[in-house]
C-alpha cells in the first residue's frame, strides 16, 4: 500500500453506515496557499475535493471493514458554489450511495460557516479485505 502524503482531514466527527462528517482546518500559511493566489489565497477546488475523498474512504473502509491499507480515488464530479478564504474549517460529509466490488460512491457537501462551498460525487477504490500484506 501506498502511504498518504498529504492528509487534509482533521477529525472524523460522525461515522456510521450511512456515511460520515468530518473537518478540515486551514490555518492560512500552508505551502499549497502560496501560488493560489499570491496576495488573495484561496483553498483549491481540487483539495477540498480530496479532503471528501479521504473522509469517504475512511467511510467506505468501515461499510467493507477493511484494515489500514491505502485507498485510490478512482472518479469524482464536483460542483463548486463559492471560493474558501483562510483561515477556515471546512465541514465535510459524504453519503453513501453503493458499492460495485471495491469500488464505493459517495455524495459529498462541503460547507464553510454553515454554506455549501462544493458538491458532488466521490468514488474510492479500497484493497480486499484478505488480511495478506499490501
Amino acid at each position: 500500500a501506498l502511504p498518504i502524503s498529504f492528509r487534509f482531514l482533521d477529525r472524523v466527527d460522525r461515522l456510521d453506515d450511512d456515511g460520515a462528517v468530518g473537518t478540515w482546518s486551514i490555518r492560512g500559511d500552508e505551502d499549497f496557499l502560496r501560488g493560489h493566489f499570491p496576495g488573495h489565497p484561496l483553498v483549491p477546488g481540487v483539495l477540498i475535493v480530496e479532503a471528501a475523498a479521504q473522509l469517504a474512504g475512511v467511510a467506505a473502509a468501515r461499510r467493507s471493514c477493511a484494515g489500514g491499507g491505502g485507498g485510490m480515488l478512482v472518479h469524482q464530479e464536483a460542483r463548486f458554489k463559492k471560493p474558501v478564504a483562510p483561515p477556515a474549517d471546512i465541514e465535510l460529509e459524504v453519503v453513501f450511495e453503493r458499492s460495485m466490488g471495491s469500488i464505493h460512491a459517495f455524495e459529498f457537501t462541503a460547507r464553510h460557516e454553515g454554506r455549501p462551498v462544493a458538491l458532488g460525487t466521490v468514488s474510492v477504490s479500497l484493497p480486499p479485505s484478505s488480511g495478506g500484506p499490501a
